[in-house]
């Protein structure tokens, strides 16, 4: 039996516990004041360990195979002090519960047959989604969706290969199983359902996870006091000093449910040590790695202007003048900042989050897949391509049936099942061949 807390360990009004085991009901019900005799349904009830009240908490009752797990299965919402979340912790140890593994809940319901393996993985995704687009595709997976097309597609094939080898295993019968059977134009249709999987499948890749927006520009324009601004605290030190700023330093922003990974740089110029060099060249090299590019100027370096435009010409750019409060900004800048006093750090959120946008994960495609999720469909496409080709030919149809069994398990590898390779039986079972 196992339990797990499925939010986060800190301070807050909820915290949800998970437990998952066989018989588990039966053991947890010790902490019960009341029993709870309903299931599906949530109860409010007080947890008791050696007499005294845990927690006043909602509990829910999941009676296996009826549950995510597919054993009997028990959530409960408590209140999120971490004193309570703490003693139930101890609570759940002493009745012979053990804390779960990184993704074992997930685990047990593939091994329970409740969810497939590209189900599983799409799960994962979901949680990691840090975009409104990236969530959507992952959770068309997660339904099932994508599952469904791929278990029928595999069934099709399964199919057609009963006809393909009952023309090898039953060759001096008067029936053409290849003809009647239509194997030409059903293997037709089932590459053009494959293409479409194909086509409706965008593959997952790091560079989805967050939006990186680069500080790029001259040293002490108050690039590190303004990306520390945009976040909302001190990440990056700031100094007068040119040259403070000797590495890449990244930190997350979320905002408008948009994540961005925000970039601060070196400045640019000639460097006057060997280390500053490299952090210099570090941010020349990122240019072409993010997704936007801050050029930070203020009023003694607005001169740079046009060198810092051929800098970053074809990129996605906005060019920002700092330190407003000492000055007014020139001519040819996007937004006009003060960092130090906060002024346009709005704008300059709203100015990020538009020119992002205008290439954000927007796809007409259904699903977000993996890598290798894609290649096994690929890899099925060209078995279905080989086996009409041998069809056509007429030749090496033992070949053929292969190149189906291969491409069937392609689809078994991405839903991470595994079927008897006896077809014996279905041939049986669909034809009365009598002799």
């Amino acid at each position: 039996m196992i339990f797990a807390l499925a939010t986060p360990v800190a301070q807050s009004a909820l915290a949800v516990f998970r437990l998952s085991g066989n018989g588990c009901l039966d053991v947890f019900a010790a902490l019960l004041e009341r029993p709870i005799l309903e299931n599906r349904r949530v109860c409010l009830r007080n947890l008791v360990l050696d007499g005294i009240v845990i927690d006043r908490c909602s509990v829910v009752y999941y009676r296996g195979p009826n549950s995510f797990t597919g054993e009997d299965s028990v959530e409960v919402f408590c209140h999120g002090g971490l004193a309570v979340i703490s003693s139930l912790t101890s609570a759940f140890l002493s009745l012979g519960f053990r804390e779960a593994e990184p993704g074992e809940f997930s685990r047990i319901a593939y091994e329970n047959n409740k969810l497939f393996l590209n189900e599983v993985e799409a799960v994962a995704d979901l949680i990691h989604s840090e975009d409104v687009e990236r969530a959507r595709l992952s959770a068309a997976a997660v339904s099932g969706q994508l599952s469904e097309v791929a278990r029928s597609i595999g069934e099709e094939v399964d199919s057609l290969r009963v006809f393909v080898e009952g023309s090898i295993d039953f060759s001096d019968e008067d029936y053409n199983f290849l003809k009647e059977g239509g194997v030409g134009g059903r293997l037709r249709d089932i590459k053009n359902r494959v293409v479409d999987l194909i086509d409706s499948c965008l593959v997952s890749t790091k560079k989805m996870s967050k939006r990186r927006v680069l500080f790029f520009g001259p040293p002490n324009t108050g690039k590190s006091s303004l990306f520390n601004s945009l976040l909302g605290f001190d990440r990056a030190l700031v100094s007068s000093t040119p040259g403070t700023t000797r590495d890449l330093i990244d930190s997350e922003m979320f905002y408008n449910s948009v994540s961005f990974e925000l970039v601060d740089s070196a400045g640019v110029r000639d460097a006057g040590d060997l280390i500053e060099q490299k952090g210099v060249d570090l941010s020349n090299k990122e240019i072409d790695e993010v997704d936007l590019v801050l050029v930070v100027l203020d009023g003694s370096t607005e001169s740079f202007l046009p060198v810092f435009s051929e800098a970053v010409r074809g990129k996605n750019h906005l060019f920002v003048f700092n330190k407003i409060d000492k000055g007014d900004g020139g001519k040819g800048f996007n937004c006009l900042v003060s960092a130090k006093t906060g002024e346009g750090v709005q704008d300059l959120k709203n100015l990020i989050l538009k020119s992002i946008k205008s290439s954000p994960i927007k796809s007409k495609k259904t699903f977000l897949v993996r890598g290798r999720h894609l290649s096994l469909f690929e890899n099925a496409l060209r078995q279905l391509n080989e086996c009409e080709l041998k069809i056509k030919q007429e030749k090496n149809i033992d070949l053929a049936a292969e190149d189906l069994r291969l491409a069937r398990g392609c689809f078994d590898e991405f839903l991470g099942v595994k079927f008897p390779d006896d077809l014996l039986g279905d041939i049986f079972k669909d034809f009365c061949i009598g002799k």
